[in-house]
């Protein structure tokens, strides 16, 4: 089975390629594991984040989403997406993702609220496009938003760009974000940089010539956003920080 990556160039699927290629070793089949998923897109990656429902991280950010009209960029499979919903009154929620299987996941979770009467979750909308390079975003993502958010994907979009993609990215997001609203990242270390390009090597030229680092604090702060509140996080293995950055009620 193939999908299409963000730059719409069929990629073949991680049990295609291992059963095309028997002989490889275990090590080898890992690094063609993660060179299908080289955006991020891990179609098992919340069966190895907390199972906790709603995720730790939403109960965290509850002052900054509760009740608000939320943009999930780089979505996956809908789980936070969906909990935004059941679970911290949002009135209005899109997530958005690059991987269209990831999105089809998406819509799967949400008809199955559904069918258990969590009717709720007919506020959700799901969209598949490459946000980091589609400008304006599209259809029900379009317009501004109360808060922005981009948990685990910061990495992905700088290894598989480029810093003047990403600083572009703040920039058209802090034209999204009302007045007063929030950008909600999770950046992560350098270190974890370098052990992603490890796994998937094909990213390394790109690594080599990122001069950005996170957190990105100078570069979001010169792009007009002020930092409200973070925190660190330690989950079974994924030490990262998540920051909420805000945009000033008038802006500068």
């Amino acid at each position: 089975m193939s999908t299409t990556d963000r730059q719409g160039i069929s990629t073949v699927s991680t049990a295609t390629a291992t059963a095309t290629a028997p002989f490889l070793t275990g090590n080898q089949r890992d690094k063609l594991r993660h060179e299908a998923h080289r955006y991020g897109n891990y179609t098992s990656y919340y069966t190895f984040r907390s199972q906790d429902v709603p995720d730790p991280r939403l109960t965290q950010l509850k002052p900054f989403v509760q009740g608000r009209r939320i943009l999930d960029l780089g979505c996956n499979a809908g789980k936070l997406t969906l909990e935004l919903a059941t679970h911290f009154d949002a009135t209005q929620i899109v997530g958005v993702d690059l991987d269209a299987g990831l999105i089809a996941s998406a819509h799967e979770a949400k008809a199955a609220a559904l069918s258990q009467g969590q009717s709720v979750v007919e506020i959700v909308t799901f969209e598949q496009f490459d946000f980091a390079n589609t400008w304006p975003f599209q259809r029900s993502a379009a317009g501004q938003w109360d808060v922005v958010m981009l948990l685990s994907v910061i990495k992905w979009v700088h290894l598989n760009n480029s810093d003047d993609v990403l600083v572009e990215l703040f920039r058209r997001l802090f034209e999204v974000v009302v007045p007063g609203g929030c950008l909600v990242i999770e950046p992560q270390d350098w270190a974890n940089y370098k052990r992603a390009v490890k796994k998937c090597p094909s990213l390394r030229q790109n690594l080599k010539v990122l001069n950005l680092r996170p957190p990105f604090i100078e570069t979001l702060s010169q792009g007009g956003w002020e930092q409200v509140d973070g925190w660190e996080r330690d989950e079974f293995g994924f030490e990262r920080s998540v920051r909420v950055w805000r945009k000033p009620q008038v802006s500068t």
